[in-house]
């Protein structure tokens, strides 16, 4: 059976009393853009803070406020307060961070809830009371105690030294604390936390681990795409005419393209030619 996880976002004793916060419900529509603010915060719990902007609208207003059924015009408004107050920090042109969203999310699996759950009710059936002699425990269920404890500290250093061992991992305290108000202080915070397990520091790693991978990945996408050889679209057919030369800058996004009859297509996006050659592609191997 598959392993669920629970999110919850945790909001301090003090959030309504941040002056960025008590800022923006004084602004005409605050207390919309309040209520959007977190709405955007439970939307990335999930993924680390960590909000992408997939294309589905054509802005990330207008797609944010289909997803959360607010009105566009109140996202944006938020969104442009958020980046101001840098609540809300533009990664590249589809990626965005919501640092804050890091410190607050708890989670925990199914099967960890259950097992917290059930330790907690053996505990209160034999009445396990605890009793500090030293460095001791005394208990009338001591073995059963140390017990899981050891076990619990076995799978803990295993996890911890595997992300030590992590080439990525000084590079995640680096970005992870570099928005704390004392960066030194919170990334020694996040390595203290990692070394003793802790499962929420380890969960965000492991989703910064995997957002960052992803990133690399698109953008070893788009360099491929800016550097293509596109001079194999020579002697194609588009628009009823065959293509006698391209101009192309590995630097540029952009080409030229030259026609038969002497048109010239002057800013073809290099997405667009790169999607149409391997369309073209595609087709010829199905014909073939």
């Amino acid at each position: 059976m598959a392993t669920k996880r629970y999110y919850w976002l945790k909001l301090k004793q003090d959030f309504f009393s941040d002056p960025r916060i008590k800022k923006l419900r004084r602004i005409a529509g605050g207390d919309t853009y309040t209520v959007i603010l977190l709405k955007l915060m439970l939307l990335t719990v999930k993924s680390n803070g960590i909000l992408e902007y997939e294309g589905i609208e054509s802005t990330l207003a207008m797609e944010l406020a289909l997803k959360m059924d607010e009105d566009d015009k109140n996202v944006e408004a938020t969104l442009i307060y958020m980046q101001s107050m840098h609540l809300l920090i533009e990664v590249d042109e589809r990626v965005y961070d919501i640092p804050q969203v890091r410190e607050l999310t708890g989670s925990e699996t199914d099967s960890a809830e259950r097992k917290r759950r059930q330790r907690q009710r053996e505990k209160e059936a034999k009445g396990v009371t605890l009793s500090h002699q030293g460095h001791e425990f005394v208990t009338s269920g001591h073995k059963i105690v140390t017990t899981e404890i050891e076990t619990e500290k076995e799978i803990e250093i295993e996890t911890d030294t595997e992300i030590e061992k992590n080439p990525l991992f000084e590079k995640w305290l680096d970005e992870y604390s570099s928005s704390a108000t004392n960066p030194p202080a919170y990334r020694a915070m996040m390595r203290k936390k990692i070394l003793e397990g802790n499962t929420d520091a380890i969960e965000a790693f492991k989703k910064w681990e995997m957002t960052y991978h992803q990133k690399i990945k698109r953008l070893e996408e788009e360099e491929k795409i800016k550097t293509y050889d596109y001079s194999t679209m020579v002697g194609s057919i588009i628009n009823g005419q065959t293509i006698r030369k391209i101009i192309s800058d590995p630097e540029s996004n952009y080409l030229d393209i030259l026609l038969e009859n002497g048109e010239q297509m002057v800013g073809v996006s290099k997405i667009e030619a790169y999607s149409w050659i391997h369309q073209k592609r595609r087709k010829n191997a199905n014909d073939n």
